[in-house]
């Protein structure tokens, strides 16, 4: 990608490429003035899955719940604001993590909380929530002064399913080895309970499992 030509668009005085995430598009981060902006692309259906991203964030924007604001868009592009706080799957000070997983925990319901929503989850399930669909560490974000919960990103699968799916999701990122710092399955546990679930419930396996197999059949055992 032309990098000058990207700063030149949109009137960035800088421009950096973001080489972290699983999705497969091509993401900078521009710097224009005092704002940080995020531009995601792709082709094919990484430009589809963007656009679909693109509405999701604009819907869930209109509810007042934070997430990055839509500065522009196109076909198959988006340009973001950038999200305040740290994700949290970032180093945090050892006295901090209990608020941090207590701060996963809030989110996740006030996410839950909202109604209203015109996506359904590509997991199979019963729609008794608003999921977000990849609700794991790096894509929540905590502010570091107040420990609060401050907003979520790559929501492209978010709709309305199983409430247990983002429990799941959130409960294999604290337990597979990618966050060790928070202590885990002892940590996954005390984020379930924080939210009020069941860390036992079977659902909790079958979507782990089902998330990892990328094959999102709908099941008659995860209803």
């Amino acid at each position: 990608m032309d990098l000058q030509r990207l700063m030149d668009r949109f009137g960035a005085s800088g421009a950096e490429p973001v080489l972290v995430g699983m999705s497969g598009a091509t993401v900078v981060r521009l710097t224009r003035g005092r704002e940080r902006l995020y531009y995601k692309t792709g082709d094919g259906p990484i430009g589809t899955a963007i656009s679909d991203e693109a509405d999701r964030m604009e819907w869930l924007a209109s509810t007042g719940f934070p997430c990055p604001q839509v500065v522009d868009r196109g076909n198959n592009w988006l340009l973001t604001a950038e999200l305040p706080g740290i994700d949290a799957s970032q180093p945090w000070p050892s006295a901090d993590r209990p608020a941090v997983l207590a701060a996963l925990a809030e989110g996740l319901r006030q996410l839950d909380s909202l109604s209203g929503c015109p996506f359904t989850s590509p997991f199979p399930g019963t729609a008794t929530a608003v999921t977000h669909g990849d609700y794991c560490a790096p894509n929540v974000f905590v502010d570091p002064e107040t420990l609060k919960f401050c907003g979520v990103l790559d929501i492209g699968r978010l709709g309305t399913g199983d409430r247990y799916l983002d429990l799941a999701l959130m409960v294999n990122s604290l337990s597979n080895g990618l966050n060790p710092q928070y202590g885990g399955p002892s940590a996954a546990r005390t984020f379930v309970t924080a939210y009020g679930g069941d860390f036992d419930d079977p659902r909790i396996r079958s979507y782990i499992e089902l998330d990892q197999s990328g094959d999102f059949v709908p099941r008659n055992d995860l209803r």
